[in-house]
């Protein structure tokens, strides 16, 4: 006869596999984005990728600059985007753009910064403007693939990134815990997804390596399925942040593969309570 840690041994690899399955980047359902100012969604991905389109959206993260505009190219992609906004999903062609941010009343060639990016069909992106340490005239663009899924294993999926010009390196801990979330994040650069278990209360803003806190960020509900971001922006003297949530709906042949798999899993269980009754 067989142990039982042989037996769960077989479980737990059947379960594995199910869970690799079911949490690969599909990115091509339905997404759900909620901001400060609003709700919008996205059709599926797939729906943008047969026209070569994929989906866009800006954050002004950039202190100082009450609103700017967001170019794409010598076009005007977004106008009027007010400090610590997220601007609603737009179709872009899937081709390669500089995009720029420049303030209101002026003009592409006088933008403060920009950056170029080639865009895929059927994929989401986040164009985020920010502080230079050069000074007030000038500004860095980032552009996230935002790589957006399905999640089916329980968890919540959050990233921060460090807009934060001449501020240091920045770890993010839930209040209360010893362990880091997101550790050493330098200016410029994006703690990317990470799966957490969901939480409500505060994440604590604090320097690399130190136990002082810079910033908190209250009231957080982290919650199974929802996909959080969270842009570190402000001043060093005072951090502040840009926050939003999106959640992915899956397409029929996500569902479709979803229950195969459980399927599957049910079958491998099947299997070896068989095996142990031998």
């Amino acid at each position: 006869m067989r142990s039982k840690s042989n037996i769960w041994a077989g479980v737990m690899a059947g379960a594995v596999l199910v869970t690799a399955a079911c949490d690969k980047a599909r990115d091509t359902g339905a997404v759900t984005s909620t901001t400060a100012s609003g709700t919008s969604t996205t059709p599926p991905s797939d729906v943008a990728e047969k026209h070569d389109q994929a989906f866009v959206r800006a954050v002004n993260a950039l202190p100082g600059a009450k609103s700017v505009v967001i170019y794409a190219g010598d076009s005007t992609a977004f106008s009027n985007v007010a400090y610590k906004a997220t601007t609603p999903w737009k179709r872009m062609p899937d081709d390669m753009f500089t995009f720029k941010v420049g303030r209101v009343g002026g003009s592409p060639d006088s933008a403060l910064g920009d950056n170029h990016e080639k865009l895929g069909g059927g994929n989401h992106y986040t164009v985020i403007a920010f502080a230079d340490e050069g000074g007030p005239n000038k500004a860095n663009m980032r552009v996230l693939n935002d790589d957006l899924q399905p999640m089916t294993n329980g968890k919540a999926r959050i990233r921060v990134v460090h807009t934060v010009a001449n501020a240091p390196e920045i770890s993010v801990y839930a209040r209360g815990s010893k362990d880091a979330i997101f550790d050493g994040i330098n200016f410029k650069s994006e703690a990317g997804w990470k799966d957490v278990d969901p939480m409500t209360g505060t994440l604590e803003i604090r320097p690399e390596g130190k136990n002082n806190v810079l910033a908190t960020i209250p009231a957080v509900k982290l919650e199974a399925g929802m996909s959080y971001t969270y842009i570190i922006t402000g001043t060093p003297a005072k951090l502040d942040v840009v926050k939003f949530r999106d959640s992915v709906m899956p397409t029929a042949d996500d569902m479709k593969e979803m229950a195969h798999d459980s399927a599957s899993m049910r079958d491998s269980m099947s299997m070896h309570r068989d095996s142990v009754r031998k």
